[in-house]
């Protein structure tokens, strides 16, 4: 039986040459809202590959770094704390990072137990370009954009973030997924046994 269904344009080219599908399905505004980020996080992935391959910065590596940055010399613990992962998995980031001369370890002055932890110099310096080249981005993506359009966007996105975190929480992501299509048996060739 042949398909009926008239084929539907994409919708207008958003911005970066991709087509608005969120437009195209008649979404309301809040799917439209989510289809656009949606089709944002993987060009978000593609800066964080490019950080990676320029600086051997991934982005739980960057979190690190730019927390040391922010607090200077801090307790392995605390840093753990400030960047919201498990000791275990501070210890690893902390030891690649290391490797790679971002950071050092030095024994706190009064108790053998602890480690602090502190950029190199030339990981201070790593990160003020990275960082510079972070801000230039930034500054030309939302350029034009009037600052309290750029706060209120913030506050949407980080309403979002934390609706999203709550979701996750959940187990789901506000929907039921729908069952996958059923799959069809191969059909034998004429002539096949």
């Amino acid at each position: 039986m042949a398909d009926t269904r008239q084929s539907r344009p994409a919708g207008p080219e958003a911005p970066g040459g991709r087509a608005d599908l969120s437009a195209a399905l008649d979404l309301e505004m809040a799917g439209r809202v989510m289809g656009r980020l949606f089709a944002l996080a993987p060009r978000l992935v593609e800066i964080l590959d490019l950080g990676a391959r320029e600086y051997g910065m991934s982005y739980a590596r960057g979190r690190v770094v730019a927390a040391l940055h922010a607090s200077g010399p801090v307790l392995m613990r605390a840093l753990s704390e400030a960047v919201g992962v498990s000791p275990r998995t501070i210890t690893g980031l902390v030891d690649a990072l290391e490797a790679d001369g971002w950071v050092e370890r030095r024994a706190h002055p009064s108790d053998r137990r602890a480690t602090i932890v502190a950029l190199t110099p030339a990981g201070e310096a790593s990160f003020a370009r990275l960082l510079q080249g972070y801000q230039g981005l930034a500054s030309d993506l939302v350029s034009g954009v009037p600052m309290a359009d750029q706060e209120r966007a913030l506050r949407v996105i980080e309403h979002i973030s934390g609706r999203l975190d709550a979701a996750v929480r959940r187990g789901t992501a506000a929907f039921d997924p729908p069952a996958p299509p059923r799959q069809q048996p191969p059909r034998k060739k004429p002539g096949a046994p």
